[in-house]
């Protein structure tokens, strides 16, 4: 693992910690899977295991360095490659009683559908529910006297019911943690090292930049988590929050965050 100890301040006064990961890239088929798709996808799926040889191990050692510490676990998406009947069985044999805040990735949208993305978004979202204790569309939980709220924006543009969360979550007493996989805006390491980034604020749709324009302007806001672009990065957001994008847990890579 390489985890890197981070603080952020939340004005609680009392600290506690909790471990920040994402885009473990699990990447499980099985023969049903393979003999479903015509041959592009089977390529897929063989480019794709190969692509994340070490997702299997730097997830257990995730795990195993969280349940040590008594560390909450935070991730933000991307924990699967695909979605297929493999990695439900994976998920299904491993999440169980783990002390886990999800927030969907993009990859969690990908399935044997012969698209890159399955043109029902719905029906992954749905598959992966049962795994997971909160909303896959937007969720949160109380740890130390911070409200997490993690969404799904992992098709970029955010949906009207997810807004419509999130603002209510908003509304409680408590300073918040958001946590989503695509940082609301790329950060500028990322893009300078990107041959096919661009800015993901162009591919918004209106009410996606209205929203994160309204979230910038609450001053509860004290922290965005998020991943995706698999390189560690601090970049500001907010004039109360800093988003804190986390590198690819398929190379080990997480955050030991002290929260105060």
């Amino acid at each position: 693992l390489k985890v890197e100890p981070l603080e952020i301040d939340l004005g609680l006064g009392k600290a506690f910690k909790a471990f920040h990961f994402s885009d473990t890239h699990l990447n499980f088929f099985d023969a049903v899977d393979f003999s479903a798709v015509e041959r592009p996808k089977k390529d897929h799926f063989n480019k794709r295991w190969v692509r994340f040889p070490q997702a299997v191990q730097s997830f257990y050692a995730s795990l195993d360095y969280a349940k040590k510490r008594n560390l909450p676990l935070l991730h933000t998406g991307d924990l699967v490659d695909f979605t297929t009947d493999g990695n439900d069985r994976f998920l299904e044999h491993n999440l169980n009683g783990l002390d886990l805040h999800y927030a969907i990735g993009n990859h969690e949208y990908q399935t044997r559908a012969p698209e890159h993305y399955d043109p029902e978004p719905e029906k992954p979202r749905k598959r992966l529910q049962k795994f997971f204790k909160g909303d896959l569309s937007v969720s949160s939980r109380i740890i130390g006297g911070a409200n997490f709220v993690a969404l799904d924006n992992a098709r970029q543009n955010v949906r009207e019911e997810t807004i419509a969360g999130v603002k209510a979550e908003f509304e409680r007493p408590f300073p918040v943690v958001l946590m989503c996989h695509i940082p609301p805006f790329y950060t500028a390491k990322f893009l300078e090292n990107s041959k096919r980034a661009t800015n993901v604020w162009d591919s918004y749709d209106q009410k996606t930049r209205d929203f994160w324009t309204w979230v910038q302007a609450k001053p509860k806001l004290k922290a965005i988590l998020c991943g995706h672009t698999h390189i560690a990065e601090i970049d500001g957001f907010s004039e109360t929050a800093q988003m804190y994008v986390a590198g690819g847990n398929y190379e080990g890579h997480a955050y030991e965050i002290t929260f105060k």
